[in-house]
């Protein structure tokens, strides 16, 4: 005699909606980037950065420190501190970020780890962040300990804290600024990342920045050179500086030239994201 079977109800697989991963995803990802940020820092603190670092803090004070010792103490105190300006938020920080910002997803890469982080939630865009506030946090303490040292060697004196503090906020925002721009380009020219960056640093900050036309505005370093003028109550270059003062002053208020560097940042970080998420990165074969 049979029986009949009845089959228990199947209940449906109910996934999460797509909204719900994605916010979960986004609640996440600070956490993820800070812990990134704090392993990429240790594994950083090695001897040989430790030396370059030590190193390029001490180009720009013994520079300076022979500049004086040659030349004597300036008359003009604009004078060295357009030196340091151009030493420390420019020479410093964009040799550290060269180096630091620009490989680190080819470097990844190279080490076959990228595959394995970058399926991780968050992965691709918490190693950018993460790695990106590594390189600005190596440099800035770098160029800040470069300033101190080249203020000493300069013994300025009366203004030399004042210098110090804008040196200092100027070297944080060119990190901030370089260091994203910096990354976007590693993520567009893997492999040829530092010959582009290079390439981008010498023709737009150090040509077209000095053209004095509205191109300039464009560049990290007009804004800079701006927020150097404005925040040391500077109304004109000495004479025999030989920079046109359309280059260092503007009608705009520092707020404005802050808010155009920090929105600069915003905008290439994200588009460094974007890029990196849409991009299938193979670890390239030789040529």
């Amino acid at each position: 005699m049979g029986h009949a079977t009845h089959d228990a109800p199947v209940s449906p697989i109910v996934r999460p909606p797509r909204t719900g991963r994605c916010g979960a995803t986004l609640l996440h990802a600070p956490r993820t980037t800070m812990a990134v940020f704090r392993f990429v820092w240790r594994r950083t603190q090695t001897l040989g950065r430790v030396i370059f670092s030590l190193a390029l803090a001490l180009f720009p004070a013994l520079l300076v420190g022979i500049i004086r010792f040659q030349a004597g103490p300036s008359e003009s105190p604009e004078l060295p501190t357009l030196v340091l300006f151009f030493l420390i938020p420019e020479v410093v920080c964009l040799m550290g970020l060269l180096l630091w910002a620009t490989p680190v997803i080819h470097c990844e890469m190279e080490g076959r780890t990228w595959p394995y982080l970058a399926v991780r939630p968050c992965g691709k865009g918490s190693i950018l962040i993460g790695k990106y506030l590594t390189a600005v946090g190596w440099t800035t303490l770098v160029a800040w300990l470069g300033l101190t040292l080249s203020l000493a060697a300069l013994q300025m004196g009366q203004g030399a804290l004042q210098t110090w503090a804008t040196l200092a906020a100027l070297a944080l925002l060119a990190s901030l600024t370089y260091g994203a721009l910096y990354m976007l380009l590693g993520v567009l020219f893997l492999r040829r990342a530092l010959v582009v960056a290079v390439a981008y640093t010498f023709l737009m900050e150090f040509i077209v920045s000095f053209i004095p036309a509205v191109v300039h505005q464009i560049t990290v370093q007009y804004h800079l050179r701006c927020l150097l003028a404005k925040w040391l109550g500077w109304t004109r270059l000495p004479h025999h500086v030989g920079l046109d003062e359309q280059l260092f002053f503007s009608t705009a208020p520092a707020w404005h030239h802050v808010l155009v560097l920090l929105g600069m940042t915003a905008g290439l970080l994200s588009a460094a994201i974007l890029v990196l998420r849409q991009r299938e990165l193979v670890k390239p074969t030789g040529d």
